[in-house]
């Protein structure tokens, strides 16, 4: 079932479930896409605005080291070459420590069945390219901004749904 969104579908973002299922008790963000130049800027970006990024051009060690370093958020390109973000996604949803990450497909491929088959892989939200870094910070910066209650406040963070 879908969760309520501020946007239509047509629109750029999606999201699917609710941001609170997402443990956001510190401010890391992996972000994972083969287009390192994107990368690297989605990284400047969310660094400037007070999250920890770290920013990753190849797929094949991501699962490993959103285990070890514990983001509370995975960005994802869809298509990559050799894994694609559907199979990360499917792959984080299936290990006991990385299930709860909040993750975000942001990829060129938006039409409705892309949208579909990436919830179907887990995805809690959807950006398109091309990307519109506010709506994905403003994403990030209202999952960091709940208190373990769901409501804002300064204690420490949790996500919530965007309504």
């Amino acid at each position: 079932m879908r969760t309520r969104t501020n946007l239509q579908d047509s629109e750029d973002e999606l999201q699917w479930r609710p941001i609170g299922q997402a443990l956001a008790d510190h401010r890391r963000v992996l972000v994972v896409d083969d287009y390192a130049d994107a990368a690297d800027a989605l990284q400047l970006l969310l660094n400037a605005n007070g999250f920890e990024c770290r920013a990753m051009h190849e797929a094949h060690d991501v699962c490993a080291i959103a285990e070890t370093w514990q983001p509370f958020a995975v960005v994802l390109d869809i298509a990559m070459p050799e894994l694609d973000g559907l199979e990360l996604a499917r792959r984080l949803r299936a290990t006991p420590s990385t299930s709860r990450m909040l993750l975000i497909a942001c990829t060129g491929y938006a039409s409705g069945r892309d949208r579909e088959r990436a919830r179907e892989a887990g995805f809690d939200a959807h950006c398109a390219k091309p990307l519109t870094p506010q709506r994905l910070l403003a994403l990030l910066k209202k999952a960091v901004a709940m208190s373990p209650d769901g409501t804002n406040g300064s204690a420490a963070p949790r996500g919530q749904e965007i309504t």
